[in-house]
């Protein structure tokens, strides 16, 4: 079918029109049709007859907002629980029953991964959390300075907007973390903290980040500034570990970077140490400031459970050890070290060298000899490792951009008889999916075997998903 022009599209801009809410969207926006064509509403819900005004045309789709909510459907939609939900870009779902995210997120998959014709037992349910709020270990809140008062605004910003939200509680979130946040905002004009203004080249502190380890209660505060002269550091580090028994300690990441990347390459700790413990499954993880963990701690733990049963399906005959596993992407080593018990060697590789370091500490720490962590681009490495090394899985957990090409043409041409990918962005999962299966011709291909979908995020539309594929 051609493409629509402009001209041949059934609404302009800015028209007011009314418009049935038919399913939720991979955004935050759910789906409507006008004369058969496609219609984003922002904040919409399944079910819902709405007033809305056009706000952006393309030749394929468009855009709009609310202006009245008609009638709804109390099966799906509910009063958020956050009082700012409607301009802060945080979540995008809370206005649904929790129950109907989790039904709008298995018909969302199916939808994506249709191209693959997947056997029908293939793509299971998604697995829920028990408890979908105050779920996050991690808060990165940008900042801005009022000017009136010298106080910090900081928070998550609109959507698709500049416009930063002044986040003063987040009910998806540790509690701790808007105790702390306001704090930092109180004592901000007495220790002379101004936010960086990238315009104008002026201020000093771009985020706060804090972190927490859901089972060890161990928190870490970090202040991403452009430079690492805060004035009286240590009375500033003193005053705030004083008030929170649970911060063991308090960091500047210095990020002189004109780019949107949160962080840094380098840290420094103020008082305290720069790291934190996170315990999983009776092992010890060394969380640094900069470094990736999940998340979501409890469903963290589903995650790895997933993983587990997919390794350990008896493909070793008698319970023998698999010979070799390929941990991609390995960060502090989470993987890597909850499947050493299951091979004879595992090898982790990870492009962020603080990580790798982690994940070493956290192998002495656990008192585990058989992994081995290499710091590198996995594309730069995998070539060689699965040459030299013959693992008989891989592991893949890919930033949402998803697997370079050539980690991809090295694995389908090595020996590798099982992948696990784990991935948060579904799209990029099939993509990677197709070129695994059917990309390249070979005499064995990978066969996708299961696809266990995760709800790692509550109240948004992002999910995870761990995909066994064997050959």
């Amino acid at each position: 079918m051609a493409k629509s022009t402009l001209k041949s599209i059934p609404v302009s801009q800015d028209e007011i029109i009314d418009l049935q809410i038919e399913a939720m969207a991979y955004d935050n926006a759910a789906i409507a049709r006008y004369k058969d064509f496609v219609i984003f509403v922002d904040r919409g819900a399944p079910g819902d007859l709405v007033q809305a005004q056009i706000t952006t045309l393309r030749p394929n789709y468009a855009r709009a907002k609310i202006l009245e909510i008609k009638k709804s459907d109390l099966d799906y939609r509910i009063e958020p629980l956050c009082k700012i939900f409607k301009v802060c870009g945080g979540c995008q779902w809370q206005h649904l029953r929790y129950e109907k995210q989790l039904e709008q997120k298995d018909l969302l998959l199916k939808s994506i991964f249709s191209k693959l014709n997947l056997e029908s037992d293939v793509l299971k349910s998604i697995i829920g959390v028990d408890d979908p709020w105050h779920y996050r270990n991690k808060v990165q809140f940008p900042v801005r300075t009022i000017r009136e008062t010298g106080r910090l605004k900081a928070g998550y910003f609109e959507w698709h907007s500049n416009e930063l939200v002044n986040v003063k509680h987040c009910p998806i979130q540790n509690n701790l973390f808007d105790e702390i946040v306001e704090t930092v905002r109180e004592l901000a004009p007495k220790y002379k903290i101004i936010a960086y203004d990238g315009k104008n080249k002026t201020g000093w502190l771009r985020h706060i980040c804090v972190r927490m380890g859901e089972n060890t209660k161990e928190a870490l505060l970090t202040l991403v500034g452009v430079n690492e002269n805060l004035s009286k550091s240590q009375e500033f580090a003193n005053e705030i570990m004083e008030k929170y028994p649970k911060l063991v300690g308090v960091c500047i990441n210095i990020n002189t970077n004109t780019t949107n990347v949160i962080y840094g390459d380098k840290t420094k700790v103020i008082k305290g140490k720069g790291y934190f413990f996170e315990e999983i499954n009776g092992l010890k993880f060394k969380i640094s400031a900069t470094s990736f963990f999940q998340v979501n701690t409890k469903q963290t733990i589903k995650l790895l459970n997933v993983i587990e049963e997919m390794i350990d399906d008896r493909d070793a005959p008698s319970g023998r050890l698999y010979h070799g596993v390929l941990d991609a992407y390995c960060g502090v080593g989470l993987f890597s070290l909850s499947l050493a018990k299951y091979t004879e060697k595992i090898i982790g590789i990870e492009e962020v060298k603080q990580s790798i370091e982690d994940a070493k500490s956290s192998a002495k720490e656990n008192n585990i000899n058989n992994v081995r962590f290499i710091n590198g681009k996995v594309e730069n490495k995998i070539e060689d490792l699965v040459k030299v090394e013959d693992p008989e899985i891989v592991v893949l957990d890919p930033p949402r951009i998803g697997c370079n090409k050539k980690i991809l043409q090295n694995i389908i041409e090595s020996k590798i008889k099982k992948i696990i990918y784990v991935s948060c962005n579904p799209s990029t999962l099939c993509r990677d999916l197709e070129i695994l299966c059917r990309g390249v011709p070979v005499v064995r291909p990978f066969e996708i075997k299961s696809i266990q979908p995760i709800d790692m995020f509550p109240h948004s539309y992002h999910i995870e998903c761990v995909v066994l594929l064997e050959r």
